[in-house]
């Protein structure tokens, strides 16, 4: 229990509490802190342990976690995917911003005019959409935004926006990362905005376990509370990309967020054995005998021990 908890009981780094701009060119920190303006891809690309990463490691394998598949060349279908992704998050967290940075473009990718609208779009340092997609992500934007509640909490204030903090786990020594959607420091709450096929209770309850959101917030809270930061409350905006874009806030019971903490404790552990010892190991080393469900057995008797695991 000791273990579990050193991380969350680890005393307060004092930082001001300010957060740092970084200039333009510069490389993923390495330092603890809270950093404003780190692209993308240099933060997912950069060092320290991530929630993703822990999570892999969690319900993969550390080789999966060290050794992904090579991404390829970028198709047509998940460069939409990634823009329209891209482009709702700005829509939702910086909605003043979203015209600015986001081109309507025409009725499909096909031809010249779908060419020509992605070079102006490329030239203005804008995502370009088709037409539908544009108008979907408006609607999105003024969904949420007509929720006085959650329009209060992503635009009151003064809201820090996709910053990124690093700190020094004092289990391990290793850097681990974050990068809350929404930080607002003087309600002392986190927000992290997800897409949903349904954003009903039950439905949004299996989701927090079958990609982490527990053990997201878990690891998220904790590191801005290492780099002295208070986190009082943390909410998942949960939104339907579909008609009629419903929407929902939840938070988590802090037994969910307990077992999150344990999960991103033991995959941290594990990250730290792999690194010192330069092994990224998948399913195991030794030969193991497989285990059957006792269901697997039609035509002869179940062993015992199989019926144990049915």
């Amino acid at each position: 229990m000791e273990a579990l908890t050193a991380f969350a009981d680890a005393p307060e780094t004092d930082m001001d509490a300010l957060t740092t701009e970084m200039a333009p060119g510069i490389t993923a920190p390495t330092e603890p802190g809270i950093y404003q303006g780190i692209p993308n891809e240099i933060y997912h690309g950069g060092p320290g342990a991530s929630k993703s990463g822990l999570w892999t490691i969690h319900t993969q394998t550390p080789a999966h976690f060290k050794f992904p598949p090579p991404r390829g060349e970028m198709t047509t279908t998940r460069q939409a995917t990634l823009d329209f992704g891209s482009a709702s998050h700005t829509a939702i967290l910086e909605p003043e911003l979203f015209e600015a940075s986001v081109m309507r473009g025409p009725a499909d990718r096909r031809g010249n005019n779908w060419k020509d609208a992605t070079a102006e779009a490329a030239a203005t340092g804008r995502i370009c959409l088709v037409a539908a997609d544009y108008d979907n992500i408006l609607t999105i934007r003024d969904t949420i935004h007509a929720n006085a509640r959650i329009n209060a909490i992503i635009t009151g204030g003064q809201p820090e926006i996709e910053a990124s903090g690093y700190a020094i786990d004092p289990v391990t020594g290793q850097l681990i990362r974050c990068r809350p959607d929404v930080y607002r420091a003087d309600i002392k709450i986190m927000l992290d905005a997800k897409s949903t096929a349904s954003a009903h209770p039950d439905a949004f309850a299996r989701s927090v376990v079958n990609y982490g959101y527990h053990a997201q917030e878990a690891h998220y809270s904790d590191i801005y509370r290492q780099l002295g930061r208070e986190v009082d409350g943390f909410l998942f905006l949960a939104w339907e990309k579909e008609s009629p874009y419903a929407i929902a806030l939840y938070e988590l019971p802090p037994s969910i967020v307990q077992e999150g903490r344990a999960i991103i404790r033991k995959s941290l552990n594990r990250y730290d054995e792999c690194d010192r010892a330069g092994h990224w190991p998948a399913y195991g080393d030794e030969v193991t005998e497989l285990k059957f469900k006792g269901w697997s057995y039609q035509l002869t008797p179940r062993p015992d021990d199989e019926q144990e695991a049915a």
